[in-house]
C-alpha cells in the first residue's frame, strides 16, 4: 500500500516541514494541493526556477511527489471557462515533468443547468484535449461537485478515446452526498480508478456532516479500502484532511498521524 497526503491537510507548514513529517509520519507521497498561501503552486519559485532543489529534498526524504491537484474542471459550461482549464492543465503538466508526478487531478465541475445527458459527451471531449496537454501524465477526475453520483462518471469514463484518463475516486463523497453504498460505487468505477482520496465524518443531527478522524466517523472506510486493495489497486491512497478550508478541525500534527496509522492497520 502506497499513501500521502494532501497538503490542504497542513495549510501552515512549509516545504521543510511537509517534508520532515511526512517521513516521520510514515508517508510515501505528497499530493500537492497549495502551499502556504498559494493554492496553485505553479505560481511558486519552488516548483518552477527552484524545482530541483525542491525535487532532490522531497526524494532524498525518500518520498515521491503523488500527484499535483489542479483547479481545472472535467465540465465547464462555457467555452472561456473550458480554456482555462485547459490551460492549468497545461501549467501543471510542466511540474509533473520535473517532478516525475503521475497525477493531475481535475474538479467534476458544475453543471450550471446544463442537463447531464448533454454534459457527458462534452465532459469526454474535454478530456481527450487534456490528455493530449498532459501527456504522458495521467488525468484523473475527482468525484466531487455535480459529479459525486458514479454512474454518470462511469459513462464519461466509457467515451473518452485517450488513454491517459482515469478517476479520482474520493471514498466520502458518493458515499456521503450520493448516498451510494460501497458496492454500487466500486462496481461503478473502480475499474477507471487510479487514485484515491481517503476522509471520514460524522453525520449531524441536522443532516450536515463534519470532518472526522479515522473511526471516529460513520464513513465505512475500511470496507471500502479493502474492496480496492481486494480488487488489485495499487495507485496511492492520499488523505484529505481539509484544515485548509475548515480551520476548526484537528490539527494536522493530530489527523495525519492517526490517518497513516489507520491505512497502515488496513494495508497489513
Amino acid at each position: 500500500m502506497k499513501i500521502a497526503f494532501s497538503t490542504l491537510s497542513c495549510p501552515r507548514w512549509d516545504l521543510d516541514t511537509i517534508v520532515a513529517r511526512a517521513g516521520e509520519y510514515g508517508y510515501d507521497g505528497v499530493d500537492f494541493r497549495g502551499l502556504g498561501d498559494e493554492l496553485e503552486v505553479y505560481n511558486l519559485p519552488a516548483f518552477t526556477a527552484d524545482a530541483a532543489a525542491t525535487r532532490r529534498r522531497i526524494e532524498d526524504a525518500g518520498l515521491k511527489v503523488a500527484g499535483f491537484s489542479s483547479s481545472a474542471r472535467m465540465f465547464d459550461a462555457t467555452d472561456a471557462a473550458r480554456a482555462d482549464s485547459l490551460d492549468q492543465v497545461k501549467r501543471y503538466a510542466e511540474l509533473c515533468a520535473r517532478f516525475d508526478a503521475p497525477l493531475i487531478r481535475v474538479f467534476g465541475g458544475r453543471l450550471e443547468g446544463t442537463p447531464l445527458a448533454a454534459a457527458v459527451p462534452i465532459a469526454a471531449e474535454t478530456l481527450d484535449s487534456m490528455a493530449a496537454a498532459a501527456a504522458p501524465a495521467r488525468i484523473v477526475v475527482e468525484t466531487h461537485d455535480d459529479w459525486v453520483a458514479t454512474a454518470p462518471l462511469a459513462e464519461v469514463m466509457r467515451r473518452v478515446r485517450a488513454g491517459n484518463v482515469a478517476l479520482l475516486w474520493d471514498l466520502h463523497h458518493p458515499y456521503r452526498l450520493a448516498g451510494e453504498a460501497p458496492r454500487e460505487s466500486y462496481d461503478n468505477i473502480a475499474r477507471f480508478t487510479r487514485g484515491v482520496h481517503v476522509k471520514d465524518s460524522r453525520l449531524n443531527a441536522d443532516g450536515s456532516h463534519s470532518p472526522a478522524l479515522p473511526g471516529e466517523g460513520d464513513v465505512p472506510l475500511a470496507e471500502l479500502v479493502q474492496m480496492l486493495l481486494d480488487g488489485g489497486y495499487d495507485g496511492y491512497f492520499t488523505v484529505e484532511w481539509e484544515k485548509r478550508w475548515i480551520a476548526g478541525i484537528a490539527e494536522p500534527e493530530q489527523a495525519l498521524p492517526a490517518y497513516a496509522d489507520f491505512l497502515r492497520r488496513l494495508g497489513g
